[in-house]
């Protein structure tokens, strides 16, 4: 049987076509644009682990001489990777008291750091053990005996001072003819000359050559115990105001 179609159901079918290949179109162009919306998603940044090095603080050490017995480098940073001076055999320089591994904060002659291997203790004193010009005044030189009310109950046994001997470990320091022992009193103010040979290990305890004022006011040089062989414990660097 043959079916007679008319223009108008052309147009109606063709009308029908169009209106779904558009549909498929649509369909088309969202796959097309969520996958270009996933293409575009930001990607979290990769995370790397960073080696920060650790830097500690030691009140003890600020403002301390040390001294140099070859040239040395000075750096930017604790990486000792960017120089920005250097500092002459046997010359002095002060710390800042941050120390890294291996490495120290200077703020003499400039700020920056150094290796710790380049220093030696010796910051200039008179080779001869005398005593340099401005001992009395420079605040390098400057120290205190810790005491339990500044620096807390772990130092109640220097509640009476120390007692000076006249060489390391040696014999005792009197006060005149008497057998009343000298040393520096409780939190006295006293001078270190900073020299390689004013400080030593002997008896089991180390020593350290210092200028105090006697019991009697008058001024004496003699050694004192600062801690077990190896450990300064007993004298610190002096607070923000001593001299």
């Amino acid at each position: 049987m043959l079916f007679k179609i008319s223009s108008m159901h052309l147009t109606v079918m063709g009308a029908l076509l169009v209106t779904a290949g558009v549909a498929i179109e649509n369909v088309g162009l969202a796959k097309e644009r969520y996958s270009s919306a996933a293409i575009l998603l930001p990607i979290a940044p990769l995370q790397l682990a960073q080696n920060t090095p650790t830097l500690t603080e030691r009140v003890d050490q600020i403002d301390t001489c040390r001294g140099t017995a070859a040239a040395i480098t000075i750096y930017k940073n604790s990486a000792l990777n960017d120089a920005i001076g250097t500092v002459s055999a046997n010359s002095s320089i002060t710390l800042t008291g941050i120390f890294g591994a291996g490495v120290v904060q200077i703020k003499a002659p400039q700020l920056g750091w150094v290796a710790t291997n380049t220093l030696v203790i010796n910051c200039g004193a008179p080779p001869d053990g005398t005593l340099p010009g401005d001992i009395d005044t420079s605040p390098r030189y400057c120290r205190r005996l810790r005491s339990p009310e500044v620096d807390g109950s772990d130092y109640g046994d220097l509640s009476t001072g120390l007692v000076a001997r006249n060489t390391a470990n040696g014999d005792f320091q009197y006060i005149g003819s008497s057998n009343q022992t000298d040393g520096p009193t409780k939190g006295a103010i006293v001078r270190f000359p900073g020299g390689a040979t004013d400080l030593e290990d002997a008896g089991g305890r180390r020593w350290i050559r210092i200028k105090y004022r006697s019991s009697t006011g008058a001024s004496r040089v003699g050694w004192v115990p600062n801690g077990p062989t190896g450990v300064n414990r007993n004298i610190a660097a002096c607070s923000s105001g001593q001299n």
